[in-house]
């Protein structure tokens, strides 16, 4: 396992789009400013604004972004601006040796966690399961993402009480401890059967999604169930599954419905509402040591994340 420095003073952050462009231009001043008012510098790709179909430009373009940030000695993070589509071709085409060679922080959620597993998979560099640039949207959250890119150790997470009696509890009641992996659900299960599928065996998952119907997450969490995933599993929390809903889709429950009646027959030790995703302003560390209390709705880091 590699992990990278954490974030010093005037150190530069390279802000990168491998999947869909910047919804407008004043995205991009306000992730420079979020940036700089961290006491970092800022450096956009020159590609955010091109245009190809729905992406960020073509994939030549996202991908050049990527490897001047990845292949730059003097970047030291490499955070996306925000999620969308499109970042699932370039794998194959990261400088993984570089990336190894000169460690560096790289944060990002939604589409953008195919490429944080990626990374983690072919290099073993702790990635940041994180918000990308465009949800820094509180104070809050401004707060808890600066202080998990310039410390070494992480606080706890703990299981929201905002909807206490809707999955407000464990699924089921356990602890398990094995290294942290946190996904978003549709990336995760997209690089099944790839060089880039990590091994879930004895690792403590955490799953979010973002504007998914209920339907199609029940068949990527029955394709972890029937492949044998879930069994591994020292334990599973899932976290924010924002605008995910049965709009449109085969299936009136809720995704926490359709998932708890597997983990209830697994007898897997699981929880809900783990602050991780989309709305929930924190950082979570891809191949750390961690446990997870479900009874208590507690995910702990076990050692540190970052380096000095």
């Amino acid at each position: 396992m590699i992990k990278p420095p954490h974030l010093k003073n005037k150190d530069l952050v390279a802000i990168v789009a491998p999947s869909s462009r910047p919804a407008r231009p004043s995205d991009l001043r306000r992730a420079v400013a979020i940036i700089e008012s961290m006491g970092l510098r800022a450096r956009p790709g020159k590609n955010l604004f091109k245009t190809h179909g729905f992406s960020a430009g073509a994939d030549q373009e996202r991908l050049s972004d990527l490897v001047e940030a990845f292949t730059d000695d003097e970047v030291r993070a490499v955070w996306s601006i925000t999620g969308g589509y499109g970042a699932l071709p370039l794998l194959p085409h990261l400088p993984y040796e570089s990336i190894k060679k000169n460690p560096k922080l790289v944060i990002g959620f939604d589409d953008f966690s195919h490429l944080s597993l990626a990374v983690h998979v072919k290099t073993g560099l702790v990635t940041l399961h994180g918000p990308n640039l465009d949800k820094v949207n509180s104070k809050e959250t401004f707060e808890r993402v600066k202080r998990s890119l310039t410390h070494c150790e992480y606080e706890p997470l703990q299981t929201t009480d905002a909807v206490l009696g809707d999955f407000g509890f464990p699924a089921v009641e356990g602890l398990g401890k094995g290294k942290l992996i946190a996904a978003n659900l549709t990336a995760l299960v997209s690089l099944f059967g790839t060089e880039f599928e990590p091994d879930l065996g004895g690792a403590v998952l955490v799953l979010d999604d973002y504007k998914e119907r209920n339907d199609i997450l029940d068949r990527w969490f029955n394709t972890l169930y029937l492949s044998g995933k879930l069994s591994s599993l020292a334990a599973l929390a899932l976290g924010c599954f924002d605008a995910c809903d049965s709009r449109g889709a085969f299936n009136m429950l809720s995704f926490e419905e359709l998932a708890m009646d597997r983990l209830i027959e697994m007898g897997l030790p699981s929880c809900f509402n783990l602050p991780s995703g989309n709305g929930a302003g924190t950082v979570l560390a891809l191949g750390v040591e961690v446990s997870l209390d479900s009874l208590a709705g507690r995910l702990t880091y076990l050692e540190s994340v970052l380096s000095k």
